[in-house]
């Protein structure tokens, strides 16, 4: 056995992990290669982060949403607002928290349409995303709504988010008791 581990070493060693590239099969190398383009900002750049919204696979355009949320420029919304209909959750879930990013309030009425969506995950990024926009005055009564959610973790964060806003610390986690609170 010991004349074979010399060898097999090498083999090893010549092996590398996954390389970034935009035209891998691999979707991992695909987003890596996403990540080289974080910091460049030309139009055809740009060209092909738009492109990539569009890869089958949910990682890369998880990873080009990321890119247009680090360019934090409002006009993006139109790329993003899409993906709040995306069928992966993850990229439902990324395309909160960039419109949250770039804070453009143009796009909180669809992340408010995103709080009836399937998955309790992309509901919290929801939340998360519209208590970034305290200056729209319809970002309230989605969060006193949302404190009514059938699922207890995105009715707590609902409850927690109208309490850090509001300061209002003493009051029950129930949507009837924040209506009357918030009058």
């Amino acid at each position: 056995m010991r004349p074979l581990f010399w060898p097999a070493l090498l083999l090893l060693a010549a092996c590398g992990g996954p390389q970034p590239n935009l035209r891998s099969q691999d979707p991992y190398e695909r987003y890596l290669g996403e990540r080289e383009l974080m910091e460049l900002n030309d139009a055809s750049t740009m060209v092909e982060v738009v492109n990539l919204l569009e890869d089958p696979h949910f990682l890369v355009v998880v990873g080009a949403i990321e890119l247009l949320a680090h360019r934090k420029r409002p006009e993006f919304l139109q790329h993003i607002v899409p993906k709040l209909k995306h069928p992966h959750p993850l990229v439902r879930e990324a395309a909160c928290a960039a419109i949250a990013v770039i804070h453009n309030p143009e796009g909180v009425p669809a992340v408010i349409e995103t709080l009836k969506d399937a998955d309790p995950a992309v509901r919290r990024s929801a939340l998360k995303s519209l208590a970034k926009f305290p200056e729209v005055p319809e970002v309230q009564a989605a969060l006193v709504d949302a404190v009514a959610d059938k699922d207890i973790s995105v009715s707590y964060m609902a409850h927690r988010l109208l309490s850090e806003k509001t300061g209002k610390t003493s009051v029950e986690r129930k949507r009837e008791a924040w209506i009357e609170a918030l009058k």
